[in-house]
This record gives structure tokens, sequence and C-alpha cells, in this order.
């Protein structure tokens, strides 16, 4: 198994990955992580000792080809000699470099690692930009979050258009997601994927019972969870050019979370109105896509139930009703 792992510098990527290694070690896998910046820079030390994966973007564009194209060879070489072990090669798509962009990976190089799917590890400029200032190879430079969710947006679509390419499936994954669900996409290919989609302004007691849920379906589900990647930033204090463009990413980014998966499970525990719900479950309707929704109450408006596939007022029979998909799902699988 290979699995092409892209994010921008400060997203956090590697935390996820390494504790997604953690546990498929605790289950006895062979999961190791190969950073791809890393094996560019030891092909450029062995002519330049002063190269680094700081200043490696300063080098002229046939420079990169060069040192890109004799790392994916070493870890092709790599890969092939290990086979009974697993691999998540971490990267980039493309660089933010001086105020533009730079690509890196095209489709013929991921036609050399041909990775078995992709996953494109998203975090919240803000935090990102916290993670850049810590960062001792971003000490010197000034890259504002509006740049950063420009780099952001371009190495997502990077990502889906080479994954695309090639005939293999990009996984938007945020950063603080549960590791399992990293796992689980590696090794649990019999498991189903879902969506879970709700009102963000929960009561705190909503909260509870929403995590309580979430807990429960994931023996069934693999879940994508849209609070992986926090902007609550950006709602208050925020300069509004920034704050539309993450806006407007966040919706793209949670309709690619519904495209990635099979099911759309809506989970309205608290009557509070969100336009974010509504179009959620419209898009994964109009798209084809299974919607279950969980509204435990008597009265409702006949938009209600029109966009889903079944309504339950009972989170028990929702479950059933999952359990009884999951089933379905594996059985399909095994033919």
């Amino acid at each position: 198994m290979i699995v092409f792992s892209c994010a921008i510098a400060g997203s956090d990527r590697i935390s996820l990955e390494s504790k997604a290694v953690k546990i498929a070690r605790q289950h006895g896998k062979n999961l190791e992580i190969i950073n791809f910046i890393d094996e560019m820079v030891k092909v450029a030390n062995k002519t330049n000792p002063y190269i680094n994966s700081k200043n490696i973007p300063n080098l002229d564009i046939e420079n990169i080809r060069l040192l890109k194209e004799n790392a994916l060879k070493n870890i092709k070489t790599t890969i092939e000699e290990n086979k009974k072990i697993d691999y998540i090669i971490d990267g980039h798509m493309s660089f933010w470099w001086r105020g533009g962009p730079l690509s890196l990976i095209n489709s013929k190089d991921m036609r050399v690692l041909n990775p078995d799917f992709f996953i494109s590890i998203l975090n919240d400029p803000n935090n990102i930009n916290k993670n850049l200032q810590k960062k001792k190879s971003w000490e010197d430079k000034t890259v504002d979050e509006y740049e950063i969710a420009l780099w952001s947006e371009l190495e997502l679509y990077t990502a889906d258009l080479i994954s695309n390419s090639i005939n293999r499936k990009n996984y938007v994954i945020g950063s603080k997601e549960d590791p399992n669900t990293l796992y689980e996409l590696i090794y649990r290919p019999d498991k189903p994927k879902a969506y879970i989609s709700y009102t963000i302004e929960h009561r705190k007691s909503g909260y509870e019972a929403l995590e309580r849920f979430i807990k429960k379906i994931k023996k069934y589900l693999i879940v994508f969870n849209p609070k992986a990647v926090d902007i609550d930033a950006y709602k208050e204090n925020a300069n509004e050019r920034t704050k539309n463009l993450i806006f407007n990413q966040t919706v793209r980014r949670d309709f690619h979370l519904v495209d990635q998966t099979d099911i759309t499970i809506v989970y309205l525990s608290d009557l509070v109105y969100s336009s974010g719900v509504d179009g959620e479950r419209m898009h994964a309707h109009f798209t084809g896509k299974k919607v279950l929704l969980y509204f435990p109450f008597e009265k409702y408006s006949p938009f209600t139930p029109y966009f889903v596939d079944n309504m339950f007022k009972s989170e028990a029979d929702l479950i059933k009703e999952i359990k009884e998909l999951s089933k379905k799902y594996r059985l399909k699988q095994k033919q």
C-alpha cells in the first residue's frame, strides 16, 4: 500500500501521519513515512552541501526537476526492496514562493510512484501561520494568511487534478481528524465512508450527544468530521478579503468531503438553523449520495425530509440502519 500525502508547510500533517503509523503498528501493520522533500535534499547534498528544505525552492526549475526525478527513483527503489512495508509518501504538490505558485509534482511523477490513493491534509491559515512562525526554516520569510489560504487552495486543486489523471482518489482530511480515520482509509477498505453534517452552533449538551453518536457509528463507518479544520478565528476580527476566501474554501472543502464518501449523515439534535447543513444535504442528494437524517422532533417542514433518503427520530433506529448499510457494503466489496 502506497499513500501520497500532501499538504502545505505548517499544516501539522506529520503529526497526523505519525499517529496513524503508531496505530498501524499496534495492529501489527508495518507502515512507514518517507518525506519527499528530505529525499530531494539528500540527492542535492551529494554535490551541494548547502541545499536544505529552507532554500530548495530558490533553485532554478531545471535543478528542481532533476532533484525531484532522482528522489522519486530512490523512493521507488526503497518501496520495491521492502514489499512487506506500507508507505506514506509525505510531500508537497507545490510551493507558494515569493508571492506566487511554484509547481513541484505532476502526473508523470505520480505514475512512477503509482500510489493507491492520495490524501490532502488541511489546516486553517491561522494555525498554519502560528506553526510557520515557530519553524526555523520560515523564520526569515513573510507569508500572510491570505497567501497561506491561496497555497492551500493550490495544493488541493493540484492534488485533485493529478489524482484524477491517474485514476486515483484524493481524500481530504482535516489536520485535527481522528488518526484512526487515516489508519482505516489504508487498512479498512471494507468499511463505507461517511460525512457527518451538523450545526456548528450546537449547545454544549448538543456537542456531547454528537460526540457520543460519532463514537458509536465509527464501529461501522469511516467518518470525516468538518470540525477537523477550525475556522472560528475568521468569524470575528478578520480581514474581509481573507475571511471571504476562507469561507468560500470551507464550502468547497465540505462538498469535497461529501463527494469522497458513500453516505452523508445529517445530525440535528438541536433546532438551530444551519445554512451549511442545508447546503450539504442538498449537495449530497443531488450527487446521488445516500442521505440519512436524525431529527428527533415531532414538527417539521415539508422541506425537512425532501432531500434525504430516510429520516429517523431515534438514534437507535439510525444506528441500526447504518449497521445494515455497512453489512451490505462489506458483502459487495467481497464480490
